[in-house]
């Protein structure tokens, strides 16, 4: 049986207020199987401010990814790790 969001979302909508905390515990439990998404969704959010310097390296990264000059996770590991 295929379940969409939308009846999940009705599903949470018809839960009474004693149920929403559990209900909140559940779909975390859920989601956070795989271990990267667990860290993701508790790491804090990083409200820091940028300096000049790093807005000006992110534009200048994404920059070259857009001119497919940007180097792949796997050759930069090779080149960190002699791999």
């Amino acid at each position: 049986m295929s379940v969409t969001k939308k009846e999940l979302y009705r599903l949470i909508d018809a839960l009474p207020e004693g149920e929403i905390e559990a209900a909140r515990r559940f779909l975390e439990f859920l989601i956070t199987q795989d271990a990267a998404v667990y860290t993701l969704i508790s790491a804090p959010f990083d409200d820091e401010p940028t300096s000049k310097e790093e807005d000006f390296e992110a534009k200048n990264a994404w920059n070259e990814h857009l001119k497919d000059k940007s180097v792949s996770s796997d050759d930069a590991a090779k080149e960190i790790f002699g791999e």
